[in-house]
């Protein structure tokens, strides 16, 4: 089906439905100490009128890039810190890159191929984090990017080859695993069917801002030795022989195989209707010898290349990390479904053919996002943390019984308070400036903190004491 004039009427419902999706549900949405942390970084950034040069502790307990911090600022400038404008605005972006990504895909495969995809987008599990204020909250934005600027570069300008740069270079920001999408760009690149020399100029103009984006987390870094940045890259080397390393590599890609197309706790139904319309496309691949069909090479490069490159780092077994993935796994279910389609006889049994997939997606997907919101628990949703800071009732903070287990002891005397209960607190700050910041101080959040206490924090609240 190439009826074109459809084409504005499909990318305005995947438009509005992908942002619906997100948002709509935003008092049900997780609010955990990562968000608040991350929020009262960028809430004290537009105060101050600053840029953060760092972010969160990682689970290695080393400190993020602030990029995260970065995309909140424009959003906790607008709302005054509170969490909602900052969740409808990821809701937008990513919106905006799986609109743009379906408009695309409608070019390479045809409209009832793009509905498919649209689809799957709207009511994927990545739906349910764009909420959550974390590091895949923009998984499928910057997904949807590097695809559709492959797509783009093989037949229009080449100047899409800048995205292939700028993304993965900027989302390494936001979390570590950012680093991964670089294999796919660069095999999207290769795919492009370009000359070299084309692509030099738009590669090195959008290097530039990258490298610039990242001098305040290295300026930090040489502050601090390198040991972020040391002690992340020493994590995929576990040390041990070779076939040590080996079976470990073997063991996360199987992990990896198993859990393409879940969600980073749980698997979730749309999985056994994604998988077998993978599996489908790669036999229609190679038994009609469609596997140079760009609907089909580019995303299952963007999987093969990502999925290797992640477990080259030992990263395997990170279901946070497995759905970047997600995407390109949409895209070869939908053009397994439209080569599907282009077997019937008529245009009226394609249609009929892809809407069914497209209901059976809707209808599988939205029970899974409702079933995600239902088991979070009402403790850990937005609306319930905002009804326990306006009561002004006591916070029991988890680290204060427990110091040294929490990570609230590595941040620096000026970073947030972390740990259960912040994110009460953090409210309270929004609430009235000073208000959560006293509350933490009063309850010891600071105590164990390194270094001197923070001057602009210093102002009788017993920061910094020991």
């Amino acid at each position: 089906m190439r009826g074109w004039a459809w084409l504005p009427w499909v990318s305005g419902a995947v438009l509005v439905g992908a942002f619906l999706s997100r948002s709509v549900w935003v008092s049900d949405a997780s609010f955990h100490p990562d968000e608040s942390t991350v929020l009262w970084m960028a809430l004290d950034a537009v105060r101050d009128v600053r840029i953060p040069d760092h972010g969160l502790i990682s689970t290695y307990h080393v400190y993020q890039p602030p990029g995260l911090v970065w995309a909140t600022m424009p959003f906790v400038a607008i709302g005054g810190g509170r969490p909602e404008p900052v969740i409808v605005g990821f809701a937008m972006l990513n919106a905006a890159a799986i609109t743009l990504l379906v408009a695309t895909y409608a070019r390479v495969c045809g409209l009832l191929c793009a509905a498919v995809l649209g689809t799957f987008l709207v009511v994927g599990p990545d739906a349910f984090y764009s909420a959550a204020v974390w590091h895949p909250s923009l998984y499928t934005a910057a997904t949807c990017l590097v695809l559709a600027a492959g797509f783009r570069l093989r037949t229009g300008s080449r100047w899409w080859a800048g995205v292939l740069v700028v993304v993965p270079g900027l989302y390494a920001l936001i979390h570590y695993s950012g680093v991964v999408l670089a294999a796919p760009a660069l095999a999207l690149l290769v795919l492009s069917r370009r000359e070299w020399r084309q692509l030099v100029t738009p590669v090195v103009f959008a290097g530039g801002p990258v490298v610039l984006a990242w001098m305040p987390f290295l300026s930090f870094q040489v502050d601090r030795h390198w040991v972020d940045l040391k002690t992340v890259l020493d994590a995929g080397d576990t040390g041990g022989s070779l076939g040590h390393k080996l079976d470990e590599r073997l063991s996360g890609l199987g992990f990896a195989v198993t859990h393409l197309g879940q969600s980073v706790h749980n698997p979730v139904g749309l999985t056994w209707v994604l998988w077998p319309l993978v599996v489908l496309a790669v036999v229609i691949a190679v038994a009609r010898r469609q596997w140079r069909d760009p609907g089909f090479l580019l995303p299952a490069m963007v999987v093969v290349t990502g999925v290797l490159t992640q477990v080259a780092f030992d990263q395997g077994e990170r279901q946070d990390v497995l759905m970047l993935w997600l995407v390109p796994l949409y895209a070869l279910a939908a053009w397994a479904t439209a080569q599907v389609a282009d077997l019937l006889e008529d245009l009226p049994r394609r249609v009929a053919a892809a809407t069914a997939v497209a209901v059976l997606v809707a209808v599988v997907g939205g029970v899974d996002l409702v079933r995600a919101i239902r088991d979070t628990p009402e403790s850990q949703r937005l609306g319930e943390v905002w009804r326990e800071a306006r009561s002004g009732a006591p916070v029991t903070y988890l680290a204060g019984a427990a110091p040294d287990a929490s990570a609230n002891t590595d941040y620096l005397p000026c970073d947030p308070p972390y740990d259960w209960g912040s994110q009460v607190w953090y409210l309270r700050e929004v609430l009235r400036p000073g208000r959560g910041l006293r509350d933490a101080a009063e309850a010891g959040a600071f105590r164990w903190r390194a270094g001197p206490p923070c001057p602009a924090r210093d102002a009788g609240l017993g920061l910094g004491q020991t």
